[in-house]
């Protein structure tokens, strides 16, 4: 990550700060500091604010993190009976909403988000376009040839993920098929493949109701996943845990995977307004 970049996220952090409080916070040299903070002031990123004393010497100028130089496209789908649900939020770089619309598409064509974005990007400077998994090839690749920002797909289980290492995070959620992502070496890969792993029901179609049938779903799903992955821990969130169906779970896997040393399993409930909140706070990251 170079020094632009660097002094970008430190700044999105902390809103404020002068040079002399970069260089030393980031391990940088005043020089190189001096410069991209010039860069960054003239692309905008970065807004000149008062001086204030420096403790004897010459008073330092304070500069501001800009948080509506740029935008991020926001792209999330819920599957309904006969359509896909699709929000759009068009988010500053301090998270904050600056649009938002939501419409149902029977079928998704490499069209359907143009409208959107094309209003957007007349408006704003997109950082990125992140779009959840599964809407297709054919539409990415068509918002790359568009945009000159990256279109990148983001798994919502993505904004879960803890500090932990060798992490395998898990959202589960009623009538939407699991996501995974692991957390190796501060990587985070995503793990795709869920929907075809061979499992008694179908996810989207799964009926809560039979305790005995989500218990045997779970506990394959995290068989195949701790068997394939072999993680230390293992992060689940769901928004149907109940202190049963935890200890069901956790008996299931001691008993048919005795022979191997099991990960420590953490639950957590999460609500739709949580993980939208978290959604935006991940999708906020500048890599």
């Amino acid at each position: 990550m170079n020094s632009q970049a660097r002094i970008t996220r430190y700044m999105q952090q902390q809103r404020s700060a002068t040079r002399p409080q970069l260089a030393a916070a980031l391990g940088l040299s005043l020089v190189s500091t001096n410069a991209a903070v010039a860069a960054l002031e003239q692309a905008g990123v970065l807004l000149p604010g008062d001086t204030i004393p420096s403790g004897g010497g010459r008073p330092v100028r304070v500069y501001h993190f800009n948080p509506e130089h740029a935008a991020v496209a926001l792209i999330t789908a819920t599957p309904e009976a006969h359509c896909t649900l699709l929000r759009f939020e068009l988010l500053n770089l301090q998270g904050q909403t600056l649009e938002e619309k939501q419409a149902r598409f029977v079928q998704l064509h490499a069209e359907s988000l143009d409208e959107w974005l094309d209003a957007a990007a007349r408006r704003h400077k997109l950082k990125r376009i992140s779009l959840p998994p599964g809407l297709g090839s054919v539409l990415q690749e068509h918002l790359q040839q568009r945009h000159s920002c990256p279109v990148q797909d983001f798994y919502a289980a993505e904004a879960l993920v803890s500090g932990r290492e060798n992490t395998l995070t898990i959202l589960l959620q009623k009538g939407r098929c699991p996501q995974g992502v692991v957390k190796r070496n501060s990587s985070i890969t995503p793990c795709p493949l869920l929907h075809l792993l061979p499992l008694p029901a179908e996810w989207e179609t799964l009926d809560y109701a039979n305790h005995t049938l989500v218990e045997e779903m779970v506990a394959r799903l995290l068989q195949f996943l701790i068997c394939a992955i072999a993680p230390t821990h293992i992060d689940l969130h769901a928004d149907f845990w109940n202190d049963r169906l935890i200890s069901r779970l956790n008996f299931n896997l001691s008993t048919k995977l005795r022979s191997i040393t099991l990960p420590q399993l953490h639950f957590s409930s999460i609500t739709e307004e949580k993980l939208r909140t978290r959604i935006r706070q991940a999708a906020m990251r500048i890599s």
